[in-house]
């Protein structure tokens, strides 16, 4: 018997962005409501129907985040080490929250401490625009992000008054003046308006937190690996309550991911495993933004560049050294402050 694989699955599910298009790719709804291929289909196929499709099926708007951590909260050693803190396999599941966003978002502190790529390489997809988010204007343009050319990137930059030298090709400066412009949801209103309304926070830990923290997430991916560091740079932080009745319990899924676990939190939706509304609270869909790609200065869009990556049969990934961004959120992050990044109350 002949069996759907990894890697044509996940090009089908790439695909779907609505329920037509999940149809279209083969899926039927089983007796239990819940989607499946419509053929046989071996179990790697079917797991990514479950942990994928409600995220190609949350509509246009959606914000998500992703961090790899130590058993104790770490994201990496006190020196900022993080090769790697989780496996391979995780890695992939990175790769794929990528190809699946409009848009990857890290702080200044991550691009300054790792050079990431911030592309589409373990799987097969499209890459994301890359976003640098820079308040104080201070990643050097020597970093991949800039140099690269293998995706476009957006160079979000605070009003500091300082002549800046002009951004690279395939690069564009949003220069954003506003008091709290970087404040998280503002960020979300400000991608949206460039037709960048699917959105991966990546890191660093204070990035993360705070769009966590802001209740600006619909859905954020937790990967712990059976490592103790005892000291570190930590992952999730932000002002949490006194009492434990209060504390944030989101629904949640557990998986596992290798050797390492993975802890999907619905910040959105009521049930765990639901799908996501499309319908973020603050994108400002509404208004009609996300409307008009970004425009890098040369009168072509800023949009989402093809990857060369691929996976080989059973989902196993082409030969090659990884990158050195897979989940590398070090101490650069930790200072990264601007007026208006303040952590604020969580929405309920």
């Amino acid at each position: 018997m002949t069996f759907l694989e990894t890697e044509a699955a996940w090009a089908r599910l790439c695909s779907v962005r609505s329920e037509a298009d999940a149809g279209d790719a083969g899926l039927v709804r089983g007796p239990d409501g819940r989607r499946r291929w419509s053929e046989p289909a071996s179990p790697e196929a079917r797991l990514l129907v479950d942990r994928y499709l409600p995220l190609c099926l949350a509509g246009p708007r959606l914000t998500i985040a992703q961090l790899g951590q130590s058993l104790d909260g770490f994201i990496a050693t006190r020196t900022g080490d993080a090769d790697y803190v989780t496996g391979e396999e995780d890695r992939r599941h990175l790769h794929r929250l990528r190809a699946l966003a409009d848009a990857v978002v890290v702080g200044a502190g991550t691009a300054v401490a790792d050079d990431p790529q911030l592309t589409v390489r373990a799987c097969a997809g499209t890459h994301p625009v890359r976003v640098v988010l820079d308040p104080r204007g201070r990643v050097p343009l020597d970093r991949r992000a800039f140099t690269d050319g293998s995706a476009p990137t957006l160079w979000v930059v605070g009003a500091t008054g300082e002549r800046r030298p002009a951004p690279p090709d395939g690069v564009e400066l949003l220069t954003l003046t506003e008091p709290d412009a970087f404040a998280p949801h503002q960020l979300v209103r400000a991608l949206a308006r460039r037709g960048l309304g699917r959105v991966l926070i990546e890191g660093g830990g204070v990035t993360v937190s705070r769009f966590l923290h802001a209740g600006a997430l619909h859905r954020l991916y937790v990967t712990v690996a059976p490592v103790l560091l005892g000291d570190g740079v930590p992952g999730l932080r932000f002002d949490g309550t006194p009492v434990m009745r209060d504390a944030l319990r989101p629904p949640v899924r557990r998986s596992t991911l290798g050797e390492d676990t993975l802890f999907e939190l619905d910040l959105a939706a009521p049930r765990p495993g639901a799908p996501l509304d499309g319908q973020h609270r603050d994108t400002g869909e509404a208004r009609g933004e996300g409307e008009h790609p970004v425009d890098h200065g040369h009168g072509q869009p800023l949009t989402r560049a093809e990857a060369r990556g691929a996976e080989g049969p059973g989902g196993d990934p082409l030969a090659g050294t990884p990158a050195a961004d897979v989940q590398r959120q070090r101490h650069g992050d930790q200072g990264e402050h601007h007026q208006g990044q303040q952590l604020g109350q969580r929405s309920v």
